[in-house]
């Protein structure tokens, strides 16, 4: 059984007359990497809202882990669920960079030596630990994208989707990102990538899904 599966769904955009999304069938299971492709405006971050429960199929139906979407609470498809928004900015409310990996731990009532030792594993990942005390609005764009990363790292979900991760980062952490995501794969969890960064994802992906005009085009892999 597929942990996320979509079966002809569509969803149309209040005031517009196209599709975002029409009639997606996919399987996506737990051990898979996948790179989502596309033009923008392909449906590819719609996509995303729908299979997380940010927005509701209008046609069609979405299971994850073999119950319909609908019928868990955004917190539960959280705990399955990690997602990163390709704008920070929209993930960001703490006073610190340690306060925001640490939000989410607290919420699932880890113990403080549990949440230090994980806010600093996942900060070191990206060299950030030397920053968490820092506001996170003060940092770079690309610096916000990689905290916003690591709180849901942290996290350790069984999927992750991360929609344009390496947008604002600079080489080196692109190279280190990678890294990551082939290490947490390996550890068990299913990653979606959506990207249009061909490069990474060139050394990444091992299925490709394309997208243009709110349908999938190419399901390779």
């Amino acid at each position: 059984m597929a942990f996320i599966s979509l079966h002809k769904v569509s969803y149309t955009y209040m005031g517009r007359q196209k599709a975002a999304v029409r009639e997606i069938s996919l399987k996506l299971d737990q051990a898979e990497k996948i790179a989502v492709t596309g033009l923008n405006g392909s449906g590819k971050s719609t996509l995303a809202k729908l299979i997380l429960g940010l927005l509701k199929p209008q046609s069609g139906n979405i299971t994850l882990d073999g119950r319909p979407v609908g019928k868990y609470s955004l917190v539960e498809i959280g705990e399955k669920i990690g997602y990163v928004l390709q704008n920070p900015n929209q993930m960001l409310f703490n006073t610190s960079v340690y306060n925001e990996v640490a939000f989410g731990l607290k919420w699932k009532g880890k113990s403080k030596k549990e949440i230090d030792y994980l806010c600093k594993k996942y900060l070191d990942l990206f060299e950030l630990w030397d920053l968490r005390a820092e506001l996170p609005f003060n940092l770079s764009e690309g610096q916000k994208q990689l905290v916003a990363l690591s709180a849901v790292l942290a996290l350790q979900p069984r999927f992750l989707i991360l929609d344009e991760p390496t947008k604002s980062i600079d080489t080196f952490r692109k190279g280190r990102l990678k890294d990551i995501l082939q290490e947490i794969w390996r550890r068990g969890t299913g990653i979606m990538v959506i990207s249009h960064d061909h490069d990474f994802i060139a050394k990444f992906d091992d299925r490709r899904i394309h997208m243009a005009g709110g349908e999938v085009v190419e399901d390779a892999g």
